[in-house]
């Protein structure tokens, strides 16, 4: 089973109550052990913590197999162009981090960190922070190449366009960029903080998404949740919702989300921790 989380934004919190949830008994005896970790980007920022968080995935990392790819922020950080968002605590914080806190985002040989995409063939994943279109294949109309990288493009259901957010692509467009690599896939991404799924069956295209949530009740707190089966003729987007509260844009309250794919029968689940007992 693949533990899927997005968006943590330096939140160790938010993170720690995922993995308690994830790691915790009656969730495991209901849905099965972690066997594969998914992080889809945006460790760092907004969110006073990253040293924490980055020892965490470090951590994890030296006991399962972790895909993680960059978010925009990760970037941001990395290559010091400013993001909105970090207060002044987040800053600080952030100034503190040492190159071995750092080494959990693999420098490349251009001097680029990590990866702006993941693609596990046997599973049929496309793992991105923000959108799956390869930047050379798009018009650019915007000033900022930057902006159209994976990790800054967003879903969008009515029309493709450039702004100041990032490059905003429609499901259609994704679903042919997979289509280039596999049938029967899964977009895994986040960025936007709010849950999708969409649904590719042969030419027609179904949001799947409902705010018709479960309420369950496991030893470590209280879940909504949202399942479905994964159809094994259809292809996916699954957009997962924000891991760390902290990485809010507004500083509002919101509670941790992450997302479980299994196998045999493959069917996906996304969470929101209502309530944590620990």
């Amino acid at each position: 089973m693949d533990l899927v989380f997005s968006d943590i934004h330096a939140d160790i919190d938010g993170l720690q109550a995922i993995l308690d949830v994830a790691f915790s008994p009656g969730f495991e005896e209901k849905y099965g052990r972690v066997s594969r970790i998914v992080n889809l980007g945006d460790l760092l920022e907004r969110g006073t913590a990253p040293k924490q968080v980055l020892q965490k995935m470090a951590e994890l990392a030296g006991s399962y197999p972790v895909i993680s790819v960059m978010g925009n922020h990760d970037e941001g950080f990395l290559y010091g162009r400013q993001i909105s968002g970090s207060s002044q605590s987040s800053l600080q914080a952030h100034n503190l981090l040492s190159s071995q806190d750092l080494e959990f985002f693999k420098e490349n040989g251009d001097g680029t960190f990590g990866s702006q995409y993941a693609i596990d063939a046997k599973d049929r994943l496309f793992c991105v922070h923000g959108g799956p279109l390869d930047p050379d294949t798009i018009t650019k109309n915007g000033e900022d190449p930057w902006l159209y990288q994976r990790t800054w493009q967003r879903l969008s259901e009515e029309s493709e366009f450039y702004s100041h957010y990032g490059y905003h692509y429609k499901p259609s467009s994704a679903f042919e960029e997979g289509r280039r690599h596999f049938e029967g896939f899964i977009i895994l991404c986040g960025h936007q903080h709010t849950e999708a799924v969409i649904r590719q069956d042969g030419d027609l295209i179904t949001n799947m998404w409902t705010f018709e949530h479960e309420l369950e009740k496991i030893s470590s707190g209280a879940l909504k949740k949202y399942e479905f089966p994964i159809e094994r003729n259809s292809n996916y987007i699954i957009r997962v919702g924000l891991g760390g509260p902290q990485g809010h844009h507004t500083g509002k309250f919101s509670n941790p989300h992450f997302a479980i794919i299994q196998e045999d029968p493959r069917r996906a689940v996304l969470f929101e921790i209502e309530k944590s007992l620990n």
